[in-house]
């Protein structure tokens, strides 16, 4: 895998201030670090990130703190993003008692 001085993952030359788009860090993903990972099925950013949350969620990161690792102001869009998974750990652990 190339590397870059700056120790980013996704890095391209010449584009304004040196960050890709998403379309190019997906096909960086896809065609290079994933394959050589040899990481099956071919994931997006998109889901590289939802897939960080709901790990996060699962292993008990307070809601606030994940809120603030993905960007969000508060809680509600982890409670309507991710409140179907938050609703079967709960199930579970209800059963589980």
């Amino acid at each position: 895998m190339r590397t870059n001085n700056e120790k980013f993952l996704f890095f391209h030359y010449g584009l304004e201030h040196d960050i890709p788009s998403v379309a190019t860090a997906n096909k960086a993903l896809k065609n290079n670090i994933l394959k050589e990972l040899n990481i099956q099925p071919i994931i997006t950013t998109k889901g590289l990130r939802h897939t960080y949350g709901s790990y996060l969620l699962h292993n008990n990161v307070d809601m606030g703190v994940v809120a603030k690792i993905l960007g969000h102001k508060d809680i509600q869009m982890l409670i309507k993003v991710y409140g179907h998974t938050m609703t079967q750990r709960i199930d579970k652990e209800f059963k589980d008692v």
